[in-house]
């Protein structure tokens, strides 16, 4: 028995957190000389989004039609006269019909050729989807910290041993251009002589309905106490951005263990290109543009082990910026559009530190000392994310008495995003060791 209370005194602790970016790296680095890896990764085959742009609407305004004049010589021309717009020759009566069809469409929803000021589009689905997450975010926050649900595991758990552990699942936020999600899990196993506990993060994102992991941390520490033979440790890690190891340190030995390592883990550019919007204005315009993440994390790192305390710790920190770019840059016809965008968004920014605490508790009970093996695992945020707006633009030109221009305008993200600077999971539990 006195063998088996050996275990209790240990205090075992793994965190698992979520850094994002890197390469393929076995150990840990340990000079900040080192090489920063950089992964740049396009989407391909990107899906059509079918973005339903309407337009926002006013109330409705009088329409005037366009008197019908040459645009060279400002002289009024009939239906059948040709004249000549941007290198381009036509009747009038083709290019007036056009334009006051455009005019009088606009006129009907509180717009104008003439006035100096933005047509504005809308999705409602993408307007819906950040209204949905902002619930969602709400409903969550008023569930913090969460403490997660029974992991479903396969694990066999001989008759002396004891285990549990819980999974944790933040859901999606964002919308159908930029979006974040957040999935966790921890657990640990109890016997006799050992103990063994594992954590594991991930998380996942979609840029234009594209999603997938884009990192994660899982861990996992085992400290033994044989009969007749001294106590051991061993401890593994692995952290995997886009599919590759980025770091995977391990180690073992006998009892007492520290160590500490700070680098910067990655660079990252993630992107891909789509039409983003298609509206029929004159003529058919066509949008196209580019939706990406781009920036840098630094990871910290912990682990601790002695014969009273075990500590172990993960902080990815750094910044992802979303961002887009819209072109058309040709001139259709006689219409003469640009395209670009304005805006940013704070993708992420911040960092998660998870850690996991045991502790040895020793109480008397009818003579006899018992000892318990208590768990706790938290999951500490300081971040913020998905906060900002990006926005598409398109400046449609049409000739009459010169160039008249204005410019339409395509919200594409907007939302004051998530900002987490507290506990956002823990988890607690006992276990009865034994009793002498």
């Amino acid at each position: 028995m006195r063998q088996h209370l050996r275990l209790v005194g240990w205090v075992i602790a793994a965190l698992v957190a979520l850094p994002t970016g890197g390469a393929a790296q076995k150990s840990a680095p340990t000079a900040s000389s080192d090489p920063v890896p950089v992964f740049t990764v396009q989407e391909k085959e990107v899906p059509d989004l079918k973005l339903d742009w309407q337009l926002r609407p006013r109330p409705p305004i009088p329409f005037t039609p366009f008197e019908m004049i040459d645009p060279s010589t400002g002289k009024p021309v009939h239906a059948e006269d040709i004249i000549e717009i941007n290198g381009v020759k036509m009747t009038a009566g083709e290019y007036y019909r056009r334009l006051n069809a455009t005019e009088q469409w606009l006129n009907a929803h509180g717009y104008s050729l003439l006035k100096d000021e933005p047509i504005e589009f809308y999705s409602p689905r993408l307007e819906q989807e950040i209204a949905d997450s902002e619930k969602r975010l709400r409903e969550l926050e008023a569930q913090m910290p969460l403490d997660g649900e029974p992991l479903q595991s396969d694990t066999f758990y001989p008759a002396s041993c004891s285990g549990d552990g819980r999974w944790f699942d933040t859901g999606w936020f964002g919308n159908a251009l930029y979006g974040i999600r957040f999935v966790g899990q921890g657990s640990y196993q109890v016997c006799p002589t050992s103990v063994s506990i594992a954590g594991e993060a991930k998380l996942y994102r979609h840029i234009v309905g594209i999603g997938g992991e884009i990192a994660s941390a899982r861990g996992h520490a085992h400290l033994s106490a044989p009969e007749n033979a001294p106590i051991s440790y061993n401890y593994h890690f692995n952290v995997q951005v886009f599919g590759h190891t980025l770091w995977a340190p391990s180690g073992s030995g006998s009892w007492g263990y520290a160590q500490q390592w700070r680098w910067r883990a990655a660079d990252i550019h993630w992107f891909a290109d789509v039409p983003l919007a298609c509206i029929w204005f004159f003529v058919p315009i066509c949008v196209y543009g580019r939706i990406g993440v781009i920036g840098g994390l630094d990871v910290s790192t912990q682990v601790s082990l002695n014969g009273t305390d075990q500590y172990v710790r993960a902080t990815p920190e750094g910044y992802l910026t979303g961002y887009a770019e819209g072109w058309v840059g040709v001139d259709l016809w006689v219409l003469r559009v640009l395209a670009g965008v304005r805006g940013a968004i704070n993708f992420l920014t911040g960092g998660l530190s998870g850690e996991a605490v045991g502790q040895r508790v020793v109480t008397a009970q009818s003579g006899r000392r018992c000892v318990d093996f208590n768990f706790t695992t938290r999951l500490n945020a300081s971040l913020s994310a998905l906060s900002g707006h990006v926005l598409l633009f398109a400046r449609g030109c049409v000739w009459w008495w010169g160039w008249h221009c204005s410019e339409i305008i395509f919200p594409l993200f907007a939302w004051n995003g998530i900002h987490w600077y507290h506990p956002i999971a823990q988890w607690s539990n006992s276990v009865r060791v034994g009793c002498y």
